[in-house]
């Protein structure tokens, strides 16, 4: 009775303390209990290296590769070939009074460009002698009307016209002179700077009409323009 009397007289934060005591412990011994039971697994671990790495053994590095243009590529464009002409241009020879004087005009014509030298002569004079000459330059001939043309050739030492005989008849002088520089300039169309052989009946021409203009052989445009004034 006596020992129940002082258990009343224990404070209740004492018991209170002892309590949480008595449950903290037991706590305590089943955690370790369980880690005993339940052990963690080793974790490896590894040591961090510093591997410095050596110059000489270092990959180089892979540039693009450069590309070098072909031949093929470089090389210059070829032009394109452009069709050749069909025709070419040449000139048959009229006279114009000035009124003081006459003057050599041109007109142009056109010949196949596939014809040898001898046939663009052919083509100029078959021009020149079947036309009366030229309206829209008001324009004429002096050569009659009856003459033809024999013969017309391109030779290594000039070109050769060969006309009728009745290039020498009528007119004087200046109709004379006139179809002599007509005859030359129609003859030299297609090279101006060529010798002319004219000849009559295949006789070279020598004097020329009534007057007897002395014709000299063979005769260029340059021969022509200082030896005889229209």
């Amino acid at each position: 009775m006596h020992y129940r009397n002082k258990l009343r007289q224990i404070p209740l934060g004492i018991v209170a303390g002892l309590a949480t005591l008595v449950l903290a412990s037991g706590g305590s011994v089943a955690w370790f209990t369980w880690r005993a039971l339940n052990p963690t697994p080793p974790v490896a671990e590894f040591p961090n290296l510093n591997i410095e790495t050596d110059p000489m053994l270092a990959l180089p590095e892979v540039s693009a590769p450069v590309t070098t243009p072909s031949a093929e590529e470089t090389a210059p464009k070829d032009p394109v070939a452009q069709p050749a002409p069909a025709e070419v241009t040449g000139q048959v020879y009229w006279l114009k009074d000035n009124g003081t004087s006459f003057e050599l005009v041109a007109q142009p014509i056109t010949v196949a460009a596939d014809a040898s030298p001898s046939e663009q002569v052919t083509a100029a004079f078959s021009d020149l002698l079947s036309k009366s000459g030229d309206p829209n330059q008001q324009a004429f001939s002096t050569i009659p009307e009856q003459t033809q043309l024999l013969n017309a050739s391109v030779e290594a030492d000039g070109v050769h016209v060969d006309l009728s005989s009745e290039f020498e008849t009528g007119g004087g002088s200046a109709a004379m002179m006139g179809r002599l520089g007509q005859v030359i300039y129609t003859a030299t169309a297609f090279n101006p700077d060529a010798p002319v052989w004219i000849s009559v009946d295949g006789k070279p021409l020598t004097l020329l009409g009534g007057e007897g203009l002395e014709v000299s052989q063979p005769m260029t445009r340059s021969d022509f323009d200082e030896g005889f004034s229209l």
